[in-house]
């Protein structure tokens, strides 16, 4: 009897909530801890990043919708004081950002242990669960640099885990609060409307009055267009009050705006992967998340989800619909690097390996529960054992995923740039390198560092048949000042350029020898070359020059 209440009590301890909350921020803690120690320290390191992380400093407008929600955010984040002490590099604005990655990826796991343990009652499998998800090679890679799904993910998470619980507990400001933070999600990452299905299908099977009553349908109402009113972000600083310095694909008439928002730009990739490649895309993804969760956890996974039909047939459809729904965005989304688009399939997937967990755990625990004698001596071990043993897995897949991740020793762009920079005469122009160089992503760093740092007379001459991401004299179309390169100081990043076999090129050297750039500094024709420099300085120069 005396060992059968202290079982119980026990068993009170991990089904408290107060125990779920201190786990869910432990599980936190442990992510974030992995996450700053492997964040990026600066700008970059893609053309998207060094994108927002441009477009936060300047409030300007990124590529189509716009995301305003998550620029609002992003500087709004950047004012938050922080210590020197975490930043490598020393603190910048790209590096906050990157560290707004990491804090809402914590959000996320902790978000995510909640949610585990609203839907098994325990909260050390809750643990485990989210943990299984913060060391995640992709979820944990896009923790470490500036990306907009750290932000979205804790949304879904969020949206996720107020439907469960007004599932459960039927109080009215879960819905409310369920459809602000839905309809919010979209000024992070359109493809949100994937989730519709999920929202709706959560409401019809809960309460499907809450959309007819007049007065929870006006409040939904408002909602939703509060919601939606971010998007006046995008015509106040591209019309109204603009164009600012970074607008990519910017409106320039009310007429644009609705393309602009409707993101008519991508509707060409869009669920543009032809039908006969879909049962790759399936299979490749499937190996995605094996790669994440390895097939174990798969297992799990799939585990927990056929215990979610047979006893939780509301939540098991939430689920069911959020993977189908950002699976097949993913699997017909005709992109290079569609897997990078994988993120919300594992934040979905996750809970449900965690679910999978508390079956086997159940399992084992009523298996035994049975036994006497010597054996019953021997069940407190072998269920310590048990949980050892995931959470050991768990230790190695950190410590395995680490150097795969880890973005704390990339190249800091800010050193180079402030480098080339001290170089460039006043006005400068920098021509920009072919879309598929890393130079042209290095262009954009650069232009970056020169935003921030107070060399706003840099110009960029943009790639030709491009539209510039910013109006003049920020940026400049190619076709409209190719005449007019010798009348200015311009500059190249990279030779990987068939525009230069025209041009006579200077190398750029810093301190060390390093070519860090050039300067073009004369015009081919033939075996000629026309000079755009002094006699005195060809004379200087002309031994240094590169003729790609």
């Amino acid at each position: 009897m005396k060992q059968e209440r202290k079982s119980a009590n026990n068993q009170a301890v991990w089904h408290s909530n107060g125990a779920a909350w201190a786990t869910a921020v432990l599980a936190a803690g442990i992510a974030f801890f992995h996450y700053v120690r492997t964040v990026h320290p600066g700008v970059g390191p893609f053309l998207d990043s060094v994108e927002y992380q441009t477009t936060v400093a300047v409030l300007g407008v990124s590529h189509p919708p716009g995301y305003p929600l998550y620029t609002i955010l992003g500087k709004l984040f950047s004012y938050i004081p922080w210590w020197d002490g975490l930043a490598q590099f020393g603190d910048n604005p790209a590096w906050r950002l990157n560290m707004m990655s990491a804090v809402f990826s914590s959000v996320t796991v902790l978000l995510t242990a909640r949610l585990v343990y609203r839907l098994t009652r325990n909260s050390l499998i809750s643990l485990l669960g989210a943990l299984t998800l913060a060391g995640a090679v992709r979820f944990w890679y896009q923790a470490t640099y500036t990306e907009l799904y750290p932000v979205y993910t804790a949304m879904i998470v969020a949206t996720f885990l107020l439907l469960v619980e007004w599932m459960e507990t039927r109080r009215p400001w879960l819905y409310y609060a369920s459809a602000a933070v839905y309809a919010l999600s979209f000024g992070v990452n359109a493809p949100a409307i994937m989730l519709l299905p999920v929202w709706l299908w959560a409401v019809l099977v809960t309460d499907y009055k809450m959309l007819i009553r007049p007065k929870s349908l006006v409040g939904t109402a408002v909602i939703v267009l509060l919601a939606a009113s971010q998007y006046l972000y995008v015509p106040w600083r591209a019309l109204m009050s603009g164009p600012p310095i970074i607008c990519n694909y910017c409106p320039h008439t009310w007429a644009e705006l609705p393309a602009f928002l409707s993101g008519q730009e991508w509707w060409g990739i869009s669920f543009g992967v032809q039908r006969q490649y879909w049962l790759q895309r399936w299979a490749d993804s499937g190996y995605q998340l094996m790669l994440q969760f390895w097939p174990v956890g798969v297992m799990l996974g799939g585990i927990g989800l056929w215990r979610l039909i047979t006893t939780q047939w509301r939540q098991a459809g939430m689920f069911l619909l959020g993977l189908i729904g950002t699976w097949y965005f993913v699997v017909t989304y005709d992109v290079v690097d569609w897997g990078d688009f994988m993120t919300p399939v594992y934040v979905i997937f996750a809970p449900l390996i965690g679910v999978g967990m508390h079956v086997v755990w159940r399992w084992l625990v009523e298996g035994t529960a049975v036994w006497s004698g010597w054996q019953k001596s021997m069940r407190p071990i072998l269920l310590a054992v048990i949980v050892i043993i995931p959470a050991g897995f768990l230790a190695a897949t950190f410590r395995n995923n680490k150097p795969l991740v880890d973005q704390s020793g990339s190249i800091i762009w800010q050193w180079w740039a402030r480098d080339m920079l001290a170089q460039m005469d006043d006005g400068a122009w920098i021509i920009t390198p072919p879309t598929a160089t890393d130079g042209f992503v290095q262009s954009w760093a650069l232009h970056y560092v020169a935003l921030t740092e107070n060399r706003p007379d840099v110009q960029m001459v943009y790639t030709p048949g491009l539209d510039t991401p910013g109006p003049a004299p920020g940026y400049l179309r190619w076709e409209k000042v190719e005449p007019e390169l010798s009348q200015h100081s311009v500059y190249v990043i990279e030779l990987n350029d068939e525009r230069l076999a025209q041009y006579a090129l200077l190398p750029i050297l810093r301190d060390d020898g390093w070519t860090i750039g050039y300067q073009i500094v004369g015009e081919r024709n033939g075996d000629s070359i026309t000079p755009w420099v002094s006699d005195a300085r060809w004379a200087e120069i002309e031994p240094l020059l590169v003729l790609p």
